[in-house]
């Protein structure tokens, strides 16, 4: 390691990181060679980096648009029904086009987006639309995420994904009538074919993980990886429910999937309408699936894009309805009513906050001292940090750390150590799998503080 210090004289690795705390680019190396242990609140969609999307979409075969940046799969035939066929180009072409290359940069990430003219919030959430066919190819998305997870020197990536519903699902939600007896809607829809499709979805993500094994390099090979499995919040709450069960129902059959999580716009009109509805799906779910694990994004919500009312229950609702043992995002927590009780509860309970300090400013413009993970710090509620989308966000686990470091002066190394063993002690392994990679992270921080000590 080379840190621009060279005069630094101390004896312990809390000395030695008071010295630098102030310097971006040494706070910068000295994370990006920490040990790590692991990203898990991480979106696959979200995870791959432009160069990554142009690598997995020239092998399969991929075009683009360069008016808007849609990626077109004309063999799966995704995007649904993309009719605007005229101005495609391969992906290849970017390879050896600037110009190109220059405009899927933009349109795919967050990097010099214009804020004063869009919102960050609606500009992130569109970019999914455009670079979903690649997901359809997950082995190889999977893959780039677990080798740059290796680079990083992590140790464990908890992938959140989904499988994009066909034809054959949007079949059966048509067909089968809303019930507000959810055990008769399970029991409808798993009935009406759902429980075949449940069983192709299993096999298929079996497949992925294979495949992600087969195609990473050998260091990204050694990065436990497991999954939570998405379902989406932002549509009529048929669908919703029909999502979530699929997602329950698969994490409860596959050996690889541990969790689920409800994602999307939390402002968007089914997503806040609905909000306390989708607690109950997932509260009814949870007691026919006890061994599924749930974390849920809450409280991704400002003043400026949410109504009054969804600001104060999201939160508490997640935990005490939905059953959440993770929290991800919580950044309207001070808006909510009884805040500090939640708080207490989360402490009470154990139950972590995922936080998310890129995104935050990225989406909903929190960032510094505006942002609550202070507050959750100073309630002892377990914090730990995590990327959410770093592909579309430009950034990685090592700019996360450099930033938390630099927004909290107050923050020790010792209690930054204490938070990177939280994304193990939290994770959804299972105990054994927990003991086993807490004791490899407290080895390789031993061997990374000897040499911070040496140097």
């Amino acid at each position: 390691m080379q840190i621009s210090d060279t005069g630094y004289q101390g004896t312990t690795v809390s000395t030695y990181f008071e010295t630098i705390r102030k310097n971006p680019d040494d706070l910068f190396i000295f994370f990006r060679e920490m040990p790590k242990g692991g990203d898990i609140h991480i979106h696959a969609s979200g995870a791959m980096h432009p160069d990554d999307i142009i690598n997995i979409s020239v092998r399969h075969g991929l075009f683009v648009n360069p008016k808007d940046g849609q990626l077109v799969d004309q063999v799966t035939g995704q995007p649904y029904n993309y009719t605007d066929t005229q101005d495609l180009v391969p992906i290849s072409y970017a390879y050896n086009n600037s110009t190109l290359y220059s405009y899927l940069v933009h349109f795919w990430t967050m990097k010099d987006f214009p804020y004063t003219t869009q919102s960050g919030h609606d500009w992130f959430f569109h970019t999914f639309d455009l670079i979903d066919p690649v997901t359809y190819y997950d082995g190889d998305v999977y893959a780039t995420i677990r080798d740059r997870a290796a680079n990083e020197n992590i140790l464990y990536v908890e992938l959140m994904t989904s499988q994009t519903n066909g034809d054959d699902v949007r079949k059966i939600v048509s067909t089968v009538d809303w019930n507000d007896n959810l055990s008769q809607l399970r029991d409808d829809l798993l009935k009406a074919g759902l429980a075949e499709i449940i069983e192709r979805k299993v096999a298929k993500h079996s497949s992925y993980d294979q495949i992600s094994g087969e195609l990473s390099h050998p260091d990204g090979k050694n990065v436990t990886t497991r999954y939570i499995y998405e379902a989406l919040r932002f549509y009529p709450k048929k669908e919703v429910f029909t999502d979530l069960l699929q997602a329950f129902e698969i994490a409860n059959k596959s050996p690889v999937i541990s969790g689920i999580t409800l994602v999307g716009d939390e402002a968007d009109q089914y997503s806040a309408d609905d909000y306390h509805l989708h607690m109950e799906m997932i509260a009814y779910l949870h007691s026919v699936y006890p061994d599924v694990h749930i974390e849920l994004h809450a409280g991704e919500l400002t003043k400026q894009i949410a109504e009054k009312n969804d600001l104060g229950f999201h939160i508490s609702d997640a935990i005490t309805t939905g059953n959440a043992s993770r929290i991800g995002h919580g950044v309207a927590i001070q808006e909510e009513k009884g805040w500090e009780n939640t708080l207490e509860l989360m402490k009470e309970n154990d139950i972590p906050v995922e936080i998310l300090l890129t995104s935050n400013e990225q989406i909903l413009n929190i960032s510094g001292p505006e942002h609550p993970v202070s507050v959750y710090l100073s309630h002892d509620v377990p914090v730990i940090l995590a990327t959410d989308d770093p592909g579309v966000e430009y950034t990685n686990l090592t700019q996360e750390y450099v930033i938390f470091t630099l927004n909290h002066p107050d923050v020790s190394y010792n209690e930054i150590r204490e938070i990177n063993k939280n994304s193990i002690r939290y994770s959804y392994l299972t105990e054994e799998e927990k003991t086993d990679l807490l004791s490899r992270l407290e080895n390789n921080l031993a061997v990374f503080e000897k040499e911070i000590i040496a140097s």
